[in-house]
């Protein structure tokens, strides 16, 4: 049984003899991918733009709410994949292309959006805020300026259901206020008639007779007027709270930065590893075609 044992080594020794020498009969294949490698490596360095600009906007993607105050459930609008989605369109990205003065295809391929962190919003719910991010061989402010195009166009998309819901509000708030002027001009017109009958040369009966329907309008007019004056700060607070907690908006602007290259050690090193790797597989398979009879193998062919 020990001897069974042994064998095995030495055949396992064998091979990786074998694999070795195999590669060392081929060093010069590893050397040719190494240096491959390197001048690939130094190659893409000194080709590469080296104006790449980066521009960030945080936006708040909103968090709906239903007409009787509950929550929206899973709102589309509110997920960050949604507005990844829109931003990576052509017709997101080419108006926002012609507002950093960019050809109409410039941001393709340039354009992300990340998920930051989660904020609490409506009712403690999670809301996520993103980054619209725009990368490229651009300058600065063309960055910056294509990130908060996008920016603003997500949150206008995004904001589709409380637009709509704010708008009903905000016109429900006019109408309110628009009545509630009109009973106070009804009730200043009617105090003015009654001003001038008390003015006038009239008999206590005349003066009675014209003046009480007169007010009774008022005490009408003056009480309706009260009531839909308590209900306006409501509609007021309604509308505030659409825009500013259940609507999506730009939180910080882009501003247009360089981004630091990459280090140019670190990508020598990682093509120095990645050309010995790929040139260690090439050598031994190139034996394969090529057959090598190395030391090794006229000893083992030589052995009785």
């Amino acid at each position: 049984m020990r001897l069974v044992v042994e064998s095995h080594v030495t055949e396992s020794e064998i091979d990786l003899r074998s694999y070795l020498d195999r590669i060392l009969a081929r060093w010069w294949v590893v050397a040719i991918f190494i240096a491959l490698a390197i001048i690939g490596s130094l190659t893409i360095q000194r080709t590469q733009n080296k104006n790449l600009t980066r521009g960030v906007a945080t936006v708040y993607l909103g968090q709906p709410v239903t007409p009787n105050g509950s929550l929206v459930p899973n709102p589309l609008s509110s997920n960050p994949l949604y507005a990844n989605a829109l931003a990576r369109q052509a017709a997101y990205q080419e108006p926002a292309s012609k507002a950093a003065g960019l050809a109409a295809d410039a941001l393709t391929g340039h354009v992300s959006v990340e998920l930051i962190s989660t904020a609490v919003g409506v009712k403690g719910t999670a809301v996520p805020l993103a980054q619209v991010i725009v990368q490229g061989p651009f300058t600065a402010a063309q960055s910056a300026a294509a990130a908060n195009a996008l920016a603003e166009a997500i949150v206008a998309k995004s904001n589709t259901y409380t637009n709509a819901k704010q708008a009903a509000v905000v016109a429900a708030r006019d109408r309110l206020s628009a009545r509630i002027d009109a009973l106070a001009a009804a009730g200043a017109e009617t105090q003015a008639r009654l001003d001038a009958l008390e003015q006038a040369a009239l008999s206590p009966a005349e003066r009675s007779s014209l003046t009480t329907p007169l007010l009774a309008m008022l005490q009408y007019d003056s009480n309706t007027e009260a009531l839909l004056s308590e209900q306006l700060p409501g509609l007021e607070a309604q509308v505030d709270y659409i825009a500013t907690v259940e609507s999506g908006s730009v939180i910080t602007p882009a501003r247009g930065s360089k981004v630091a290259p990459t280090s140019k050690q670190f990508s020598l090193f990682i093509a120095v590893v990645l050309g010995f790797l790929v040139g260690i597989l090439a050598a031994i398979l190139s034996t394969v075609f090529w057959p090598v009879r190395n030391k090794l193998e006229t000893e083992t062919t030589a052995t009785p």
